[in-house]
Formats: C-alpha cells, sequence, structure tokens
C-alpha cells in the first residue's frame, strides 16, 4: 500500500482517478493513518460526484499533514519513480519511453539526464538490435543515478 504522500503525488500526476479514491483512502485507514476526512473518504462510493471526491481527499491529506503537489512536482515525483522502477527491474526502458512525454519538468542534473537518455523521438522498432542494447543500457544507467539521487518530496 502507498503512503500518504505517493498517493498525493500520483493524483496529481493523474495516475490515480478520483473514483479510486475511496477504496485507497479505505487501504490507508487500514494501514494506520486515520483522520476525519480520510474516514468520510473512504465510505463514499466510487460513483460520488468528483468534485465532492476531490475535496474531500484535499482535506484528507491536509489532516495528514500531506501537501498535494503541484504539476511541476508531481512530474518530477513521477520521473524519480519511473527510475526506481527501472533500476529494481520493474519496468523496461521501453515502459518508460512510453510514459516520457515533451516538456515534462526535470530540473535537476540526474533528472534531465535520465529524461535526454529516455529520449522524445526514439522509434525503438527502426533500432538495429545492438542500438537497442546501447539505448535500454544508457537508459538504466541514467535510472540508476536518479534513483539514487535525493529529491525533496517523500516518495
Amino acid at each position: 500500500m502507498d503512503q500518504p504522500a505517493t498517493l498525493a503525488w500520483k493524483y496529481a500526476a493523474s495516475l490515480i482517478y478520483e473514483e479510486d479514491l475511496p477504496m485507497l483512502a479505505a487501504h490507508l485507514l487500514a494501514a494506520g493513518h486515520d483522520s476525519p476526512s480520510l474516514r468520510d473518504l473512504a465510505g463514499r462510493s466510487r460513483r460520488e460526484h468528483p468534485s465532492t471526491i476531490r475535496q474531500l481527499f484535499g482535506h484528507a491529506m491536509e489532516e495528514l499533514g500531506i501537501m498535494i503537489p503541484d504539476d511541476e512536482t508531481a512530474e518530477r515525483c513521477l520521473l524519480h519513480h519511473m527510475a526506481t522502477q527501472l533500476s529494481v527491474g520493474a519496468m523496461s526502458p521501453a515502459e518508460a519511453a512510453a510514459r516520457i512525454w515533451k516538456g515534462i519538468e526535470a530540473l535537476t542534473g540526474p533528472e534531465q539526464t535520465f529524461v535526454a537518455a529516455v529520449g522524445m523521438e526514439y522509434h525503438l522498432d527502426l533500432m538495429s538490435p545492438e542500438e537497442l542494447r546501447a539505448w535500454e543500457n544508457t537508459v538504466r544507467l541514467a535510472a540508476k543515478a536518479l534513483a539514487g539521487a535525493a529529491f525533496p518530496y517523500a516518495l
């Protein structure tokens, strides 16, 4: 189960949808996190109006002392998350390439190196096997460097 801060950035990065928040709130309660809004959210239906769910989620995070990050911070969290997933073998370089988009915020050197290594215009199906292996190795090395870099937001 993800921690509240992780759910906050995943929600801000559009990896979590409003209709999933009531069940995720229930999981947070079961994991020992508690607040009045979290309890209220956990009792709601996934068919509840999205604005009500968003408001309750925001209140719950505030009550838990978690700030929902802005878009830039959420994108940077996503980069660090993907780098970690790549480093432990839970994601392939091709999966990372499919998720990184033009204009993603990369502010630090390791973030910029990772985005550049993944590339925006790679045509993986046109690469020779040697080119593909070299690209994958470059992406994995950049991911390892980024995964080891400090990030100010709790992941």
